[in-house]
């Protein structure tokens, strides 16, 4: 990542252009010598004005002058200067015109066209020969020609910059040549002197400064006890909120009596090293400066001099005596007016103040004594960068911080400047302050409506708790721009700071922000170039200076750093060129991959920066390609283990980026567009899962690519399992495992064993489903398939509770499970939960199951598992159902079903319905809704299938029975018992057996019926189910 002085940069600056007005007629009326001489006159004119409010004239057009605000070094009031100076130039081409046309007898005028935005910068920018171009030096120039002779237009950006300091008149939006939709511009009056406060805040009271406001005022009362001298300095970020603390304070001190006057240091300009303490006598001494100044200090000897010097400073800006006799005569009129009564001094922005400022300032704290003056100074944090001193070795000095607002306190700022929180008292609003005046012609901006919840948290994020920005994020909503977008006077505040930086430093942040994370030393090493100097040392300094933090250490103990906010990786980030990003991120690629290459989404995500940001500097270019492979590559990786360790939402996002690298139709997509499938089904979104699956079938079989239509063919076998049940899964798998072992694909043999249980399952042949578990278990291992894992476990756990294994073991199995194969795997362990907590439903421990099923739900709820939460809320009923809770069953399973239909997975919605009927017939409910859900099942084909068989007939024969029908009801239980017949589960025989009491109770058997229920308790006592064993003594014994 190497970067010269020459290198491309990109930064947002402010373009000047101006054009003159009848050079044509000047060049025909003059001698060319002549017009060489004017026209240079012209160009020093133009260029003085520029260069006096810090422009860069960039080039000479013919009669045109483009000049630039923001190169070398960028400042947070570019606009403003251009601005300024583009008024400077219309009243000095004037004087200009007046001479030239008084000697050729031609009307020399101009017009000018002034535009904000992004610039790439080329050419040595320090030694101010940098070479922009944008589209934003086209606007600058179209607005030129559009603007009418002697007037200025400015374009979009560089109004909302200005605004708040300049009138200004709209202009109907300018048809440009080239641009698709009008330019909007407005005409350009005049610009305000920066005056201070703030127009911001719309009268919001102050929020959180609590704590520094007290010590500002337990500063303030102990010069008055004590008639001493106090010099307090407030740092703080710009627009954190120190001008309105401390006019907030000098209200305070006002009002107890005190004399304030308030100044603030100018950015730049030519009013005189004490130009602030110019503003403040003037302030203080009032309209009579020289009749105030005799009444203080008197007008013989050494007073009257230093009164006439002190005259001359307020009027002028100079006094016309040297330093030291200015900083005495100072001292004598401080002491003077804090006789009086108590005298606070602010001044502003102390960053800017010249040397001898702060030095009179310090004069003035070192020998005003025996009278109370508190002298408050505000500053930026890099007032200590360029005068480490200040404010050092003197006793009666301190030095506050203001701090970004908490979340809570930037959140109860949102919330009074939308107008949902109470607003401030008469008196707060009176004190209200911001950065600039508006001129008088500016109408107040409109508050903001109420913002939603997401996006108010969004701002605040963004804000990162300046008041400020938050002010200026909010009218940049409420104008309709996204919460995430940064305001271009945000950005102008902190590229103004990280221009400051020495190339080493600015290197340094580039190389964190293109990291992105948390890194160390040897990561910004191994972007840095042989010759680069070692970084840890600047590193400590950019800490220092809060453009960096300490993060954890990393595993070996080493030191770790991140950048200290968003706003500030952002903006270093797009400082740079698109072409230095993107070899900068395939370094860090190659240093991660050496360190260790299973970071496959690190890596991808690098690759994927790289391979968009070449693809917007030229889209043929090979290494586009050839980045985008290796990141689909990478990110692909990164999502098919999301996926196998449960991840289901992660994994979605980073197989979608993946394939939107290798586009749809690639062979290289067909991997990926199946694992997205999968994925998109386990988050729920099966409708267009199933779709995609049809769609790769054919893909698959085009490409040859067996591997690719095993794996569909398997998903499609459970969603779309055809006439015969399970057999269309059952035949998927068995097809499937030769191509899996082929392969050597153990995802894939994991799921086709997987599929192979679950097929033995539906058949109720538990312990032959166990045995293709086992072997699914074991591939899925090999695998580091922690999704399969969980589901082979859970199957296991169903077996468990179907099958002949007795209660007790059963829950010694799961709990193994749990610990052994699953101790800090979430999903697997709620996977195997919900069928143990029906094994301790079985035994009555209905509190512990509950347990066990809440805390399921909530896990895969917040791992995004979301097709898996209906089957949760169907072991939920079943618990319920043991518990004879039928109502909150009913709600469950009613739920259930519906979800199950939404989302086509029509075997569990058939188990759904098959438990309802069993609840409503269980509660005692009308037979009505039972036959007809018993029918649909019927109808559906779900009772070829042995356990729903058992199920489905045992309960039309008990409604026949009901009715009176003998030969249905024998039909029925016959069929029941014969399902049951063919599996080894307790649940179906006992199940069975169960119904033919209650038919044969029905039926007037009672000798029957006695003797079918006994042997359904003894099935259910064989099992360890002690619910079904009282519930089968009770039919024995004649009840329900």
């Amino acid at each position: 990542m190497a970067r010269d002085r020459t290198a491309q940069s990109r930064k947002t600056v402010t373009i000047v252009f101006c054009d003159m007005v009848g050079s044509t007629a000047l060049s025909e009326r003059l001698d060319a010598e002549a017009l060489r001489h004017v026209m240079l006159r012209y160009y020093a004119v133009l260029s003085d004005c520029l260069e006096r409010h810090g422009g860069t004239v960039e080039k000479y057009i013919g009669d045109a002058v483009m000049a630039v605000f923001g190169i070398p070094v960028v400042r947070e009031d570019d606009a403003l200067r251009a601005a300024r100076a583009a008024l400077d130039i219309l009243a000095a081409v004037r004087t200009f015109a007046k001479d030239a046309l008084g000697a050729h007898g031609v009307p020399v005028a101009v017009r000018i066209g002034v535009h904000t935005g992004e610039v790439v910068t080329s050419g040595d920018s320090d030694a101010g020969h940098a070479l922009v171009s944008g589209e934003v030096v086209n606007v600058a120039a179209r607005l030129e020609q559009h603007a009418p002779t002697g007037q200025i237009l400015v374009g979009a950006d560089t109004h909302r910059l200005i605004a708040p300091a300049a009138e200004t008149v709209p202009v109907p939006p300018l048809t440009v040549k080239g641009k698709r939709d009008p330019v909007p511009a407005w005409r350009l009056v005049s610009v305000g002197s920066p005056r201070h406060g703030a127009a911001r805040g719309r009268g919001v009271a102050l929020v959180d400064r609590q704590d520094e406001l007290a010590q500002l005022e337990l500063a303030f009362g102990r010069v008055g006890r004590d008639r001493t001298c106090h010099l307090v300095t407030l740092y703080g970020d710009p627009g954190v909120g120190k001008s309105r603390l401390a006019r907030t304070f000098a209200a305070v001190a006002a009002e107890a009596g005190a004399t304030v006057s308030c100044a603030a240091c100018p950015p730049y300009g030519s009013e005189g090293s004490l130009a602030p303490l110019a503003q403040l006598l003037k302030r203080l001494l009032g309209d009579a400066p020289r009749e105030r100044l005799a009444e203080l200090l008197g007008t013989t000897g050494p007073a009257a001099a230093a009164a006439t010097a002190l005259a001359r400073l307020a009027g002028s800006g100079r006094s016309g005596t040297s330093f030291d006799e200015t900083c005495w005569a100072l001292q004598r009129l401080c002491t003077a007016l804090a006789a009086e009564r108590p005298l606070v001094l602010v001044i502003d922005d102390l960053q800017w103040a010249h040397e001898d400022l702060l030095g009179a300032l310090d004069h003035i704290a070192d020998w005003v004594q025996g009278a109370p003056l508190l002298v408050l100074c505000l500053a930026r944090p890099e007032l200590l960068e360029q005068h480490g001193s200040w404010g050092s070795g003197k006793l009666n000095a301190t030095a506050l911080v203001v701090p970004p607002l908490g979340g809570d306190d930037c959140r109860e700022l949102v919330m009074r400047l939308s107008g949902a929180s109470t607003g401030p008292t008469a008196a707060e609003q009176a004190d209200v302050v911001a950065h600039f005046a508006p001129s008088p012609s500016s109408p107040p901006s409109p508050a903001p409506s109420p913002l939603p919840e997401r996006a108010v948290g969004r701002l605040i994020s963004r804000s990162e708790g300046n008041p400020l920005f938050v002010e200026q994020i909010m009218e940049m909503v409420a104008e309709g721009a996204d919460p995430d977008d940064v305001p271009l006077s945000v950005r102008a505040i902190v590229a103004a700071r990280l221009d400051r930086l020495a190339p080493e430093e600015r290197a340094v942040l580039e190389r964190a922000s293109v990291i992105g994370a948390e890194f160390a030393s040897a990561d910004l090493a191994a972007l840095a170039e042989p010759d680069d100097p070692a970084a840890d040392p600047v590193v400590r300094d950019l800490a220092r200076r809060r453009f960096l933090e300490a993060a954890d250490p990393g595993t070996a103990g080493e030191p770790r750093w991140r950048l200290v906010s968003q706003l500030i990786r952002d903006e270093v980030y797009t400082g740079m060129s698109k072409l230095l990003r993107a070899r900068g991120h395939e370094s860090y690629a190659e240093h991660v991959r050496r360190a260790g290459p299973d970071d496959h989404h690190t890596i991808g995500t690098h690759l994927e920066q790289s391979s968009r940001l070449r693809a917007e500097l030229d889209p043929g270019d090979p290494e586009v390609r050839r980045t985008a492979r290796a990141a689909a590559d990478h990110l692909g990786r990164a999502g098919t283990d999301a996926l196998a360790h449960g991840d289901i939402n992660w994994a979605v996002g980073l197989l979608r980026r993946a394939l939107a690298l290798t586009g749809d139709r690639s062979r290289d997509a067909l991997a990926l567009r199946t694992a997205l499938a999968e994925a998109r089904l386990a988050a729920g979104d099966a409708e267009e899962a199933v779709a995609e699956m049809r769609r790769l079938l054919g893909d698959a079989a085009d490409a040859g690519d067996a591997r690719t239509g095993a794996r569909v063919r398997l998903q499609l076998g459970y969603l779309e399992p055809g006439e015969d049940g399970f057999g269309t899964l059952r035949d998927a798998a068995r097809d499937a495992v030769p191509v899996f072992t082929e392969a050597d694909d153990a995802l894939g043999l994991a799921r086709a064993f997987l599929a192979m249980g679950q097929e033995s399952q539906s058949r109720s042949r538990h312990r032959e489903a166990a045995a293709h578990l086992e072997r699914a278990l074991h591939e899925s291992v090999r695998a580091g398939a922690e999704l399969e894992r969980a589901g082979i476990l859970g199957a296991l756990a169903v077996s468990l509770w179907l099958g002949p294994e007795p209660v007790g073991s059963a829950l010694r199995s799961c709990r193994g499970f749990r610990g052994d194969h699953l101790a800090g795997r979430l999903v697997g362990r709620a996977t195997v939960a919900c069928p143990m907590a029906v094994l301790l439903a079985m035994r009555g421990e209905f509190e512990e199951a509950r347990g066990l099923l809440d805390d399921a739900l909530r896990t895969l709820t917040d791992l995004g598992h979301h097709f898996a939460v209906p089957a949760v809320h169907l072991f939920t009923a079943t618990v319920e159902q043991l518990a004879d809770r039928w109502d909150a069953a009913e709600l469950l399973l009613r739920g259930a079903a519906d979800a199950m239909e939404r989302l086509g997975d029509g075997q569990l919605h058939s188990t759904a319905l098959r438990e309802l009927a069993r609840v409503l017939l269980s509660r005692g409910d009308p037979h009505d809704e039972v036959r007809a859900l018993l029918d649909r099942l019927i109808a559906d084909g779900v009772a070829a299938m042995p356990a729903a068989a058992c199920e489905v007939h045992g309960m039309r024969a008990r409604i026949a029975a009901a009715d009176g029908d003998r030969e249905a009801a024998a039909a029925h239980i016959a069929t029941a018992l014969r399902a049951a017949a063919g599996t080894d589960s307790p649940a179906c025989l006992a199940g069975a057996e169960l119904d033919r009491a209650h038919v044969a109770r029905a039926l007037g058997r009672t000798t029957e019926a006695g003797e079918a229920a006994a042997e359904a308790a003894r099935l259910f006592l064989a099992k360890g189910h002690l619910v079904g064993v009282r519930r089968a003594e009770a039919v024995r014994d004649g009840g329900r």
